[in-house]
């Protein structure tokens, strides 16, 4: 496997000053919500449809954006084991960009509830 990191960095409430602290987070984790897009958007090279999806990593406490692909689209559901499909290492920069995309894992799925508000 390539030596992949994913790191997640902490904000104060502000949202503006990073703080010392880092957590390593594997590539894998679950689809917390999705959307099929049936539209093309102007400038953007992925023909529709498309499944973006907010995915949270395992140990994540907060999900991202991000595409789903290798998956048949009536088959993307919420709870969804996915795993990072990532660029060549030389093209690689300091952003989630350096994940070409996530795909199913074949994984049990993670329960739904887990993703819900808890106050």
């Amino acid at each position: 496997k390539k030596n992949t990191k994913i790191m997640e960095t902490f904000f104060n409430l502000n949202g503006r000053n990073a703080t010392e602290e880092e957590l390593e987070l594997p590539d894998t984790g679950a689809v917390e919500s999705f959307t099929i897009v049936h539209i093309p958007i102007p400038g953007n090279p992925i023909v529709p449809p498309y499944v973006c999806a907010m995915i949270r990593l395992d140990g994540a406490d907060i999900s991202f954006l991000h595409l789903i692909q290798e998956v048949d689209l009536a088959d993307i559901r919420i709870g969804m084991r996915v795993q990072a499909v990532w660029k060549e290492k030389s093209e690689w920069g300091t952003t989630l960009e350096n994940i070409k995309w996530f795909k199913p894992t074949g994984e049990d799925d993670v329960d739904p509830s887990v993703f819900e508000f808890k106050a």
